[in-house]
């Protein structure tokens, strides 16, 4: 099953002019299986994505993009913010504390939004962004090989936040996905790698 797992729209992150109906469309155009919505700080989403879903018979998964004291994480599986900015590890320990999970987010692109070099040492990473659709192939290729260092599993994710950009990496994932807890347990299992449906095949080579 394929699933672009970072999408932000434009109700709830400032920086997107991408609606929640257009990201589904495009992302049925294409094939996918779900998208996932992780809007900046901002969880708010979550009641109209439910309605979508249901209206347009497409899986909408709500997570959220925390900026932590150390870099962004796509954090999924969690009903509540932080009540205030907490370092990656206490953000981490905050999500997995409410049976959630966390994604490195582009943690190597230069703009200070990423959690770098933290990545080589940081515990308890769900996932590592390897390819993300908005960040240079060479910041990609340094997360995806730390990735595969570290033994931790890698996703592909567009970052979409326009009309065009849904879909530009993906997440293949193993097992069947039909809701929230499906693909939290996917994650868990690490059963999924990044794949391609916009680029070339050398870029994941």
């Amino acid at each position: 099953m394929l699933f672009d797992l970072h999408i932000h729209q434009n109700l709830h992150s400032k920086d997107s002019v991408l609606s929640i109906e257009e990201a589904v469309k495009e992302a049925k155009a294409l094939g996918l299986d779900g998208i996932g919505i992780t809007d900046h700080d901002d969880l708010g989403l979550k009641a109209k994505a439910q309605k979508i879903s249901k209206e347009l018979d497409f899986l909408i998964i709500v997570g959220v993009e925390i900026f932590t004291l150390d870099g962004d994480l796509l954090c999924y599986g969690i009903n509540e913010m932080p009540k205030k900015r907490m370092s990656a590890k206490e953000t981490i320990n905050f999500v997995h504390a409410r049976g959630g999970i966390c994604i490195a987010a582009h943690p190597y692109r230069h703009n200070n939004r990423g959690l770098g070099s933290l990545i080589e040492s940081i515990e308890g990473l769900d996932a590592i962004e390897g390819f993300n659709g908005r960040t240079d192939q060479y910041s990609n290729r340094k997360a995806y090989d730390v990735a595969k260092l570290r033994n931790i599993p890698a996703t592909g994710s567009s970052d979409a936040h326009r009309s065009g950009e849904v879909g530009n990496y993906v997440t293949e994932f193993d097992q069947p996905i039909m809701n929230e807890k499906d693909f939290i347990d996917a994650i868990k299992s690490k059963q999924f790698k990044p794949a391609l449906l916009k680029e070339t095949e050398e870029q994941l080579a």
